[in-house]
């Protein structure tokens, strides 16, 4: 295990890293939106978000040399279950090295130990391919019972840097097709940042999880998430209208330079209004600008037994190409951790996921 120099309340060197906690919002928004696919879960008004929560957030910078190499915010939350300290789509480097991951997990290790919890949880943004397994077993930690953000580390992408023929051109025919014919039955699209409008999205939310038997997130969740991001230009809603009725709405989240498709809800019909909603958005995130539109999770395997085959089904129609992060892993710090690790199990096989 490196060794750890504590240079102040604030600051450590391991090796020839230091990490640091960072106060200002500023430098840490400017050196986060210059990553490619970023992470909106990092960003600092998620933090703010997560507070109204409940839970307290520490953001630390990752430096080398002076200069800032990646950052990492870490949760702490308290529950029945057990305390744990949580890092969600993180840490983020700016190039993934050996030393400075095994660097940023020693770290997080002592400080979970310091704040005294049962266990430490990471989701690094960091790519499978790229060998991040091996460096997260040697530290310690062991693969988690959960999915926790995003579907298990399993996203899929669009590159907008396509015009848009070929963003057609690689869809499944079928998706396509109910495209173009949805083009020609006058369906509205509006866009929202209003919070007040999030009323309608939690009625249609709860149909649409009772028809495919899914737990939605609580509507206080909900509203407060876009309460919180809408006002900070991060999150919008957007709705498709036919005939006066809303048939299918989404949130969409933009940061860095991704579009994210995060929630989506809609009523049963004949009509193809989601497929005509999500190619406005897309097509509204290459005009703005943006590099990636992410479809954000999608099923580990093609089984149609599995509980997000329909979904991932429905967005695999738009193409794309599949990204597998390394997945959400656990640093145990005491013997109640072997009780979270068991339920989680037992959740994990009875939703199947």
């Amino acid at each position: 295990m490196p060794t750890l120099l504590s240079l102040s309340a604030t600051a450590t060197i391991i090796g020839v890293v230091e990490i640091k906690e960072i106060l200002e919002e500023r430098s840490w928004e400017q050196f986060l939106i210059r990553q490619p696919h970023t992470s909106f879960l990092q960003s600092w008004a998620w933090g703010e978000f997560q507070e109204k929560l409940g839970l307290s957030h520490h953001r630390f910078g990752i430096y080398q040399g002076g200069a800032l190499e990646g950052i990492c915010q870490a949760l702490v939350g308290r529950r029945r279950l057990g305390s744990f300290v949580y890092v969600p789509r993180g840490p983020i480097l700016n190039s993934f090295e050996i030393g400075k991951a095994r660097a940023i997990l020693e770290y997080l290790k002592d400080f979970a130990a310091g704040e005294k919890v049962d266990y430490l949880r990471v989701e690094p943004h960091w790519e499978a391919e790229q060998g991040s397994a091996p460096v997260l077993q040697e530290t310690g930690f062991r693969p988690a019972q959960v999915a926790t953000s995003q579907a298990g580390g399993i996203t899929l992408l669009l590159d907008l840097s396509l015009s848009e023929g070929e963003l057609l051109a690689q869809m499944r025919k079928t998706t396509r097709y109910l495209i173009r014919s949805a083009e020609g039955l006058g369906i509205e699209i509006h866009r929202t940042a209003d919070p007040r409008k999030m009323g309608e999205f939690h009625r249609l939310m709860k149909l649409t999880y009772r028809r495919q038997q899914f737990v939605p997130h609580p509507s206080f969740y909900l509203q407060t998430q876009f309460e919180t991001l809408a006002p900070r230009g991060i999150a919008e809603l957007v709705l498709a209208k036919y005939q006066g009725d809303i048939l299918s709405m989404a949130v969409i989240f933009s940061y860095g330079d991704t579009v994210t498709y995060v929630h989506g809800a809609s009523v049963r019909t004949s009509v193809p209004a989601s497929y005509f909603l999500l190619w406005e958005a897309i097509k509204e995130a290459k005009k703005d600008g943006y590099r990636y539109f992410d479809f954000w999770g999608i099923a580990p395997t093609d089984d149609p037994r599995h509980p997000w085959y329909g979904y991932s089904l429905f967005k695999k129609g738009f193409g794309g190409y599949r990204v597998d992060y390394a997945g959400v892993w656990d640093y145990p710090l005491t013997p109640k951790y072997g009780a979270v690790f068991a339920v989680e199990k037992i959740r994990r096989l009875i939703r199947r996921y």
